[in-house]
């Protein structure tokens, strides 16, 4: 394998393993089966992680609920009289032989140079044998683990508790044996948090020629699958995997996280049918359910093209196409597409449907471009789609563009005029003839003596020429050369020199995330109005959100957003159009507003006294991402107390603590992953 492909998945591992943080810490995961817990655990630190490989691990159990009710004294043992350490290296050869991700882990232990002897040439820990550093070492130690429990457990870094009962919720506390400077970590789980684990979802195979292109959902199942394996059979009955080692997604990282995950399976023939399964694997090495299964085959491609030959002109909207397509091959494909673009290199546009394979002809009736490059591409029926080269339609055109409308445009203090205008719907536009004059009755010059690409046009005036007035017209210009009506005249006032005084703030207030703001009027008399501008701080695009026509001094901005740093500018406006500085007419004000939000969008207690329980159902809004939830329970009229502590993915509870004819209050707290304050939602059930 090459350096460069061993650097990618030595970087792809490390985002599969646990991160790392500024304090070495034990990180902790555990899964509910029906009768057992299973417990993993790693330090995030290669160098602690070394260390901690020779003192040991220290697991405790703490019982904190018993029957649903909190234990006043928690019920703490301990699960490891001797600190958990590998195995002697003799201990392992047995797994060895069965497991590649084991000899991994025993390497990472005990080899000297990080050299894993597998059973099978060209297994995953041939990449091993190339790397020979601590952290490369730890990570791959860490990926292995992932992939084989048994291993885990072995190498001290996994515990199964079967001496557990289904009424009672334990904390699990691990920690390095004589080690205070690596944090110790904890996870609350119990029997009654088992789960069937889901099939993926999403399972689509995508024909292509002798392969198979496979997909599903992998963002939904991340967290809960650490690899999948798919499955193939030749007659629906009879599954075989199709890879030695389970498929882990080698393009996922935080930056950008992969939404689905694919697989290719090559085939020797097309047409014959083939099924496919998938299930999901844990890391604790748990399968979980499998997918109905899939059938596919593959789908020829297209080898032959099609080929424009002629064309024929009806009108200037109209054109119709001929084709040539070999008769034989029409059974291998579903039909043609017309493209069509205003030059030889494009982009194309597809201008048809799908036309059936027998067709050689199409009257295409549409708006044409002066210059018109069409292409025909054989759609195969695998989507695949093979593309002539262009012919070239060009209708005669003698029909002038209509006439511009919507032109308009102001002269500012140093004499720069600015031109806008609508633009014209033509396609084969080429442009506009700037027109202009200075004085009324005088003839129009075209000042850009060519053709105008755009919209809108700067140009310049001197200020120090005696007559007070300029005027614009402009025309259109189409490819052939036509010439349209100029426009209507726009009499433009030349402007004064001098600009209004700059207005001033005088106060501000920024209060539960409004932004209050006072100024002071320009002194300057002929002031007829003000404009309020905003922009977020490092940005350089002002942004008008309040024009005043008035005698208002100030006003209260509320479309910003929570901890950002905005600017404002207010700027006058005098009767010649003359803007004021925006010198000493700014401020900087940085938004902080601490109103909780609502996150709980639904929220509904059930009284079931026949079962003698209340049952909690609630729901989340797509505000902010929640990271778990505290639930606070009392009778009425009592304070309320810590009753349940809540992953983000849970969305119902039962409660069986009651007594008959009480009124019970719950108080759902959500925790959000951008610690700002959610809002308390409080719950009434009377039983």
């Amino acid at each position: 394998m090459s350096k460069s492909k061993l650097l990618f998945l030595f970087l792809l591992f490390i985002s599969l393993s646990y991160s790392q943080a500024k304090r070495a810490s034990v990180m902790v995961n555990a899964r509910a089966q029906k009768d057992k817990i299973l417990i993993r655990w790693a330090v995030n630190s290669p160098s602690e992680w070394q260390k901690a490989n020779k003192k040991g691990f220290i697991v405790t159990r703490t019982t904190i609920l018993r029957d649903g009710n909190v234990l006043s004294k928690p019920e703490k043992i301990l699960l490891t009289p001797k600190p958990l350490v590998a195995e002697p290296l003799d201990a392992w050869i047995d797994l060895i032989q069965k497991d590649n991700n084991a000899a991994i882990i025993a390497q990472s232990i005990y080899g000297e140079s990080f050299e894993v002897t597998a059973a099978k040439e060209g297994d995953l820990s041939k990449i091993v044998n190339m790397a020979d550093e601590l952290d490369q070492r730890y990570t791959f130690a860490l990926y292995a683990a992932d992939m084989s429990f048994i291993g885990a457990v072995k190498a001290g870094w996994g515990f199964v508790d079967t001496n557990i009962k289904k009424n009672e919720v334990y904390a699990y506390q691990v920690s390095v044996f004589e080690s205070p400077k690596v944090k110790e970590s904890s996870y609350m789980i119990g029997l009654k948090d088992y789960s069937v684990l889901p099939a993926p979802t999403d399972f689509i195979a995508i024909p292509d020629d002798k392969k198979v292109l496979l997909s599903w959902d992998y963002e939904t199942f991340k967290r809960i699958y650490t690899s999948y394996m798919v499955e193939k059979s030749s007659d629906g009955i009879n599954f075989s995997p199709i890879a030695a080692t389970p498929l882990v997604n080698l393009n996922d990282n935080e930056e950008h996280p992969s939404k689905t995950m694919y697989y290719i399976d090559t085939l020797s023939v097309n047409d014959k049918i083939y099924h496919y399964r998938l299930y999901g694997i844990t890391s604790f090495g748990e399968k979980g359910e499998i997918t109905k299964p899939i059938t596919a085959t593959g789908a020829a491609a297209i080898v032959t093209g099609a080929r424009l030959v002629d064309y024929n002109i009806i009108n200037l909207d109209e054109v119709n196409l001929e084709w040539e397509y070999p008769k034989e091959s029409e059974g291998f494909i579903q039909g043609y597409e017309i493209n069509l673009a205003d030059n030889d290199q494009g982009p194309y546009k597809v201008v048809s449907k799908i036309i059936p394979p027998s067709e050689r002809k199409l009257n295409y009736k549409e708006n044409l471009y002066p210059s018109n490059y069409f292409t025909i591409s054989v759609v195969g029926k695998n989507n695949q789609r093979l593309t002539s080269q262009s012919m070239l339609v060009q209708p005669v055109d003698s029909i002038p563009p209509a006439k511009p409308i919507g032109l308009e445009g102001v002269i500012d203090s140093l004499g720069v005029v600015k031109l806008k205008w609508k633009p014209n719907q033509e396609k084969d536009l080429r442009g506009y003839r700037i027109l202009k004059s200075n004085n009324t009755g005088e003839e129009f010059v075209d000042i850009y003596h060519q053709s105008y690409v755009g919209n809108d046009y700067k140009d310049s005036v001197s200020l120090k020429m005696t007559n007070s007035k300029v005027y614009y017209r402009i025309a259109a210009e189409d490819m052939r050369f036509n010439i349209s009506d100029p426009s209507d005249v726009l009499v433009l006032d030349k402007p004064d020199k001098i600009p209004p005084a700059a207005p001033i703030f005088k106060d501000y207030d920024n209060k539960d995330g409004k932004v209050h703001l006072k100024w002071i009027r320009s002194y300057s008399e002929d002031v007829v109005g003000y404009s309020l501008r905003r922009r977020e701080k490092g940005q350089e695009k002002w942004e008008e959100i309040k024009q005043i026509n008035d005698t208002i001094q100030e006003f209260t901005d509320d479309r910003i957003e929570n901890k950002k740093t905005y600017q404002y500018a207010i700027l006058a406006k005098d009767k010649s159009n003359l803007w004021s500085s925006l010198d000493h007419s700014t401020i900087t004000v940085q938004v902080l507003d601490f109103t909780p939000v609502k996150i709980i969008s639904f929220l509904q207690g059930l009284p079931d006294r026949e079962n003698k329980k209340i049952t909690l159902t609630w729901d989340y809004t797509k505000k902010d991402k929640v990271l778990g939830l505290s639930i606070y329970k009392n009778i009425k009229g009592m304070p309320p107390t810590l009753w349940k502590e809540l992953n983000s993915d849970v969305f119902t509870l039962e409660d069986k603590n009651l007594k008959m004819n009480m009124e019970y209050e719950y108080h759902l707290i959500p925790s959000l992953q951008s610690n700002s304050p959610a809002k308390e939602e409080v719950l009434t059930v009377v039983y």
